[in-house]
Order: C-alpha cells, then structure tokens, then sequence
C-alpha cells in the first residue's frame, strides 16, 4: 500500500511538471496563433505605416539640407554681382560659374544651377547644367515657384541631348545688400538619384513606395522614372485619392483592388513642401494584403514549429529528471504515508547526495525535532497542575491527561468523544446551558474560554476556567481540538467572600474605595489565569459642584447614584464598581467580544449624556464625564498602581476640553 502511494506521487509529480511546463507552451502558442491571424493584416499595415513616417521625415530632411545650400548661395557675393550680367566674358559672370561648378561637382544630386534676373533673363549656370541641352526649363517660372511652392517645383521629365531626365527644382530670390529683390538662384536636383537615397528598396515585392508632388507627379523607381498619376493604369482613376493624400485628408487607408489583388494605400506628407493652397508632396506606400498576410503566416509556422520543438525536449529532460531526481521520494512516503507515526524510532533511508536526498536529511532533522517536542509536552503535561485534552477529529479519539483522573471520578466507557467527560461532565445547575453552548462552539472549531463549576471526585462542585482552541490543516479542516482546565476555586472563593464582606457605599451602594481595592487585586490574580484584558476606568463627574449649587444637594445625590446605577448596568456580571469618592468613580471590567473598554466608556458618556429626570427638581438633568483607562498587565500586583495610572489618564482628558476618555500610555 506505501509503495503504491509513493509510485501514484511520483506520477503525480510527474504529471505536474509536464502540465506545468507544456501547458504554458501550448497556451502560448495558440496564442500566438490566434493573435497572428487576427492581426497579421494589422501588423505588416503597421510596419509599412511606420517606414512611411520615417521616410517622409528623412526626406524632409534631405529637403531642408538643399533649401539651406540654396538660401546659402543666394547670399554669395559672386553670385549677386553675376545677375543682370549677359557677357560670359565679365569677370563676376566667370566668377559666379566657378562656384557653381564647385556646389554641383560636390553634390552628385545636383544636375545644374540657374541664376536668373527679374525678367527671367539666364545671367549664369554651372557649366554641367549647360552641356546637358535641357529643352522646356522656363526660368520665369521659378518665380511661381518660389511664391507659391516654397521654391520647390513639380516633379517633370525633360528631354536632354541623349534622352530624358527627371528633375525637380528648388528656387529662392537673390536679393542685393538693401534687401531689394534682384534675381533668382535655382538648383536643378536629378529626381532618380536624390529621392533613391531615399526611398526603401523593396526587393520581396510586397510593399511599394512611391513620392507625388502637389499635381499627382509620382516618382515610382529610377527606372520608371516620373510619371502622372493619368499615365498609370492603377491610378488612373484615383485622382480623388491624390488629391486627399496631397491636401493630408485620407485620415483612413485606402484600399482598392486592382488586378484582382487587394492593395492598401497608406501615406505620409513631407512637411516643409506646404504650398499656398495647403497642399504637400507626400510619400505613398502601397501593401498587398495577401502577400503581407502570407508573410506573417510563414513567421506563425516557424513560431509553431519552434515551441513544438522544444515541447519534445521539454518532455524528454522532464523524464529524465524524474528517473535520476524523484526516486528518493518512496523513502520519505514510506515514513509520512504511515497512519501512526512514531516519531521517536521512525527516519527516512538516505543513499545518495541529490537535492530530495537532501530533503530527506531535513525531514529526519524535522522527524527528531518533533520527538523532541513530543517528549517536551508529556514532560510539561505530567507537572503541570493544570488538565490538559485532547480531541482528534479525524479518530473520534478524546483523552485526557493523567492528573484527571485525581480530580474526578467519571470514568468513560470509551475513547469516542460522545463517552468522554467534555461531553458528559456533571455542571452546576446554573452552569448548565452556558456549558452547552460552550461545547457546541468548540466542536465547530472556535477559540473559546469560561468559567464553570464541575462536580469533582469529593462530590463537590468546583470553579474552572475552561480554554479550548483549534488546530486546522492547510485546507482549514479541523483536525484536533486541544483545551485545558485551571483550577480557580480558591480565587473565586475568594472573590465571593470579598464580595459578601464587602463595605458598600451607602448613598450608591457602590464598593467603598477599600472593598474596591481588595475586590481588584484578586482579580489582577484571575485575569492572569483568564489570560484575557481586564481594565480600570476611572470616572471623574464634570463640574459636579455645579448641580449643588444651582438646585441643591438631594439633586447632586441623584446625579451620583444616577452614575454608578449606569456604569453597573452597562458593566453587567463582567466586574463592579466603585465609589472613590466624592465624584469619582473606578469601574473594574472585563472585556469581551462585544464591548471592550473603549466602548464603555464611550457609553457611559453618552447615557449620561442623554440624562433623567430629576424627581427633586423636576428638571431634566443631563451629565459630562472625563474618563481615565488603564488595563492590567501581567506584572501588576498593586491594585493602587492600576488605579492611579487610569487616575492618570483621566486628567489628561480634563487638560485637553473634558467629558472624553483617555487611554493610559506608558512614557
């Protein structure tokens, strides 16, 4: 039966480790399935969308970088001194084409550069610009450009000596030393090789990114060139789209079929190409959705075969670990699955150095350390005055420690707990039902403690403090109820006799300040054997001397047997009080679940508050009181001490505004 148990826990385990470890991996990668084919779409959209962005910002960029060179050559001297000059021969003519040779030969971007008059007239050009024979450049239109495109041009394509060229310009004014407007300067920019660097190269085919102009001039490649968007057959029809993503209000991609393929646009303006009637030069990235789908669902499969992959190699080390690792767990079951462990002789067989062999050294350490406690707890059992028992739930076995059977003669038929004296015990009549409820409540598992009167082996009955608690599993089950039983006669005869010689005040019939201090250090002995918290308060009438003088003194008694009627009454059968003198009061109370004594004194002041009616005076007499308290500590011995702490504790409330309570707090 032990080696069947040993051998169900070590499949347990196993089966634990490979739920533990493999579930994880399926979950995560259906999840990555499911998430895959929801937004597969999605995420290739969302990576072009961004290359888009970044594109865009890196144009603008470049595109700052050639507004800079040209406000920069405009301001050259050579090249203000050129304008207006026809004769190629003129010194600041030859000057001002020296230095544009020199910008041009430095930037493989720039075709040419133009310097114009106000009328348009050519006063020089950089000499690569002249040999190229560019036919249809009309340098009036720079000015357009410059008012109305912040200098730059629409894409075009211009026919050159030995073909065409794609080109696009950027123009600022030359103003002279007044700041009057005397001229342009242009920059001619090769299309293909500036808008290339660019411009990502899309080699799998999926993506395609493409720049339009305000006019719907679209730059595809180097090789196509610039071409209107009339010219295209996939944009022949999609003017109105052009123009949205020029004027930067397609706020949604767009997709369209063309060829029976599904195409999503998406774009991105160029920033510093805004013209006059709010329009931007753009760049446009066109998806197709089925190869972008296909992509992501090769990256899914790849995604599936890894965690199948490692799945396998997962099993195969947790198999491993379970023959090499898991084989010292029979020697720990066949010690903890025992149905009465003998702690004392019991210990788990150690062969090897491994971790659970480790383990196993510790649970011998533990296995001694509870033989230990065992033996400690006879010994404590065997000399203490005090019963100790012992319910087992589980067994339905209650026992008793030996020195019951010194005490009292009922001797049970069984072990079961029906046979047993906390069941069948003789109580006094009075105790009776409060000793059922008792019962009750320690059965179902709560902490519980009273007082009750047991009739003993010499046929008398005798006071006991009764104290049960609980002992639970992990899943909060009861498992075993353990209690003792103290021995208070004496103190509570003691406590009797006190209260039957005890001098009453005769106006409150309240204890006198001595019967009150005799009362209160016996019952600084029982709290100690309670273990519970018993307080003093002391109570201290506000302005008392008031009710004297404003009616007369039978209503200043009223209001004193008034006060102590109310402190006994909320007090109850859990202590008494007394009169200190004068207007001063001391309640002695134990605390219980339902008030403790905060709360009554909070009641006090607040039914004193309410007030009664006085039969002397006819009035409606209503009380203030300040109230000290003090609880009983293990080492108090003088009841003079907790008195004059609480005592303490009241003019602290009297300093601070009255009719409130304090707590004493040591300093």
């Amino acid at each position: 039966m032990i080696d069947n148990s040993a051998l169900k826990t070590r499949i347990k385990l196993l089966t634990f480790f490979l739920i533990v470890s493999i579930i994880p991996l399926i979950l995560l990668g259906v999840a990555s399935s499911v998430i895959m084919k929801k937004y597969e779409k999605e995420l290739s959209l969302s990576s072009v969308s961004n290359m888009c962005s970044m594109t865009s910002e890196h144009l603008s960029g470049f595109m700052k970088i050639i507004e800079s060179k040209v406000d920069y050559a405009a301001a050259n001297p050579y090249v203000r001194e050129s304008v207006g000059n026809t004769d190629a021969g003129n010194a600041s003519v030859i000057n001002a084409v020296s230095y544009l040779d020199g910008i041009a030969e430095s930037d493989p971007c720039v075709l040419g550069i133009i310097i114009a008059d106000t009328n348009g007239a050519i006063s020089a050009s950089s000499v690569d610009f002249a040999s190229l024979d560019i036919q249809g450049i009309d340098p009036t239109s720079m000015e357009d450009d410059i008012k109305y495109c912040s200098g730059f041009s629409d894409l075009a394509e211009f026919s050159v000596h030995d073909g065409a060229i794609h080109v696009f310009s950027c123009s600022k004014y030359i103003k002279n030393s007044t700041g009057e407007t005397i001229g342009s300067i242009t920059f001619v920019m090769d299309t293909s090789r500036f808008l290339s660097q660019a411009i990502p190269n899309n080699k799998d085919s999926l993506d395609q990114t493409i720049v339009s102009d305000w006019n719907g001039n679209l730059f595809i490649s180097e090789k196509t060139g610039v071409r209107n968007y009339s010219e295209l057959k996939e944009f022949g029809d999609k003017k109105d789209m052009l123009d949205s993503i020029s004027g930067g209000t397609l706020s949604k991609q767009y997709e369209y079929e063309f060829d029976d393929y599904e195409k999503v646009v998406q774009y991105a303006n160029i920033s510093n190409t805004k013209n006059t009637s709010n329009k931007y030069w753009s760049v446009i990235s066109i998806t197709s959705v089925k190869g972008a789908v296909s992509r992501y669902k090769d990256l899914s499969s790849s995604i599936q075969s890894t965690i199948f992959a490692i799945s396998i190699i997962d099993i195969i080390l947790i198999v491993l670990f379970s023959i090499m690792f898991l084989r010292p767990i029979t020697n720990a079951m066949r010690i903890l699955m025992v149905n009465e462990l003998n702690v004392s002789s019991q210990r788990v067989l150690v062969n090897g150095t491994t971790e659970l062999d480790e383990l196993n050294k510790q649970i011998n350490v533990l296995l001694d350390t509870l033989s230990e406690s065992e033996q400690r707890y006879k010994y404590i059992v065997d000399m203490t005055d005090n019963i100790i028992f012992e319910y087992s739930v589980k067994k339905n076995v209650f026992t008793f420690s030996d020195n019951y059977n010194k005490k009292f003669s009922y001797r049970a038929n069984s072990l079961k707990y029906e046979d047993s004296f906390f069941v069948n015990a003789k109580v006094y009549r009075d105790d009776v039902e409060n000793y059922k409820r008792f019962v009750a409540a320690a059965t179902e598992g709560q902490s519980v403690q009273d007082e009750f009167r047991f009739k003993t082996i010499y046929n008398d009955y005798v006071w006991y403090i009764v104290r049960c608690a609980a002992i639970r599993d992990s899943y909060n089950n009861i498992i075993k109820i353990v209690g003792v039983m103290i021995d208070i006669d004496k103190t509570k005869s003691r406590e009797q006799k006190l209260m039957d010689k005890a001098s009453l005040d005769p106006l409150t019939q309240a204890f006198n300040r001595e019967s009150f201090e005799l009362s209160l250090n016996n019952e600084i002995d029982l709290s100690q054997m309670r273990k519970g918290k018993d307080a003093v308060l002391f109570i201290d009438l506000d302005n008392f001397k008031h009710f004297n003088d404003e009616y007369n003194h039978a209503v200043g008694d009223e209001v004193l047997v008034y006060t102590v009627e109310t402190a006994k009454k909320l007090v109850g059968k859990n202590g008494f009080v007394g009169r200190f003198g004068g207007d001063e009061f001391v309640v002695c109370y134990r605390e219980t679940d339902d008030m403790d004594a905060s709360l009554l004194a909070q009641r006090i002041i607040s039914v004193l508050g309410d007030g009664f009616e006085s039969e002397n005076s006819g009035q409606h007499i209503v009380m203030c009181c300040s109230i000290g308290i003090s609880y009983i500590n293990p080492e108090d011995s003088d009841p003079s001490d907790i008195i004059e702490r609480a005592d303490q504790a009241m003019y602290s409330v009297k300093k601070s505004g009255k009719s409130n309570y304090a707590i004493y707090v040591d300093k």
